[in-house]
């Protein structure tokens, strides 16, 4: 059973975030005539959404700042294990410019779709096949040549805590194809944040980065080295 106090802060946090998204949403409507002041105010939100998680929710983000550091000035593609909503927005608190490849139904999400289309994240279209990585392919190479770090979450959706789900084979196609340092991102959030997004518990959310990925692996050798990393 839920503990009252914590439905009571998921309540106050679920209210300031949806009233804060909304009034950003609506007030800097107009920015999205700028794609890098839409991507700083999208940065700007994600680290007052992280701070009222902590000051709220008693949500503490566990994460190597001097790891972090390092990526400042690389090109890389974090590969996350994603067992939130936390995922999706933590990165875009610590890299303004990072791009995420999310599924296109999140452009019909009022207003944050709009945001996501307008700070050029990679949308595609899980239905459609081989064309899907034939089109992630070519968009990713784009933004790599303008050095941007990517996001990924390799499950393809959200995971419970703790559970062992193989990872989708499409990101081999990336390493395959494409020259571009994969680094696997664990990270524990579904026991903070439900996968249905209403509560909020307090904890601890580790972030650990691994090592990058080495060229050199085949299909069945990489995603058994991105399982191990990720499950």
């Amino acid at each position: 059973m839920v503990h009252k106090l914590i439905i009571l802060r998921s309540i106050i946090f679920n209210i300031l975030f949806f009233i804060m998204s909304a009034f950003i949403g609506l007030l800097f409507l107009p920015i999205l005539l700028s794609s890098s002041l839409t991507r700083n105010i999208s940065h700007k939100w994600a680290i007052v959404t992280i701070y009222l998680l902590n000051k709220v929710c008693k949500i503490e983000i566990e994460i190597d700042k001097e790891k972090l550091e390092t990526f400042n000035n690389s090109q890389v593609l974090f590969a996350i294990r994603h067992e939130s909503v936390l995922e999706t927005i933590l990165f875009l608190a610590y890299f303004p410019d990072i791009k995420y490849i999310v599924k296109k139904e999140l452009l019909l999400i009022p207003f944050y779709g709009l945001f996501v289309w307008r700070c050029g994240h990679i949308i595609i279209d899980r239905k459609a096949g081989s064309k899907t990585i034939f089109l992630m392919l070519k968009k990713i190479k784009t933004h790599i040549k303008k050095n941007e770090k990517l996001v990924l979450f390799p499950h393809g959706t959200r995971i419970k805590p703790s559970s062992n789900v193989n990872i989708k084979p499409g990101i081999f196609a990336i390493y395959k194809n494409l020259n571009v340092p994969i680094v696997p991102v664990y990270m524990n959030s579904g026991y903070v944040w439900d996968r249905k997004g209403l509560i909020k518990r307090p904890g601890k959310v580790k972030v650990i980065f691994f090592e990058f990925i080495k060229s050199g692996y085949n299909k069945k050798e990489f995603l058994e080295i991105l399982n191990l990393k990720l499950n």
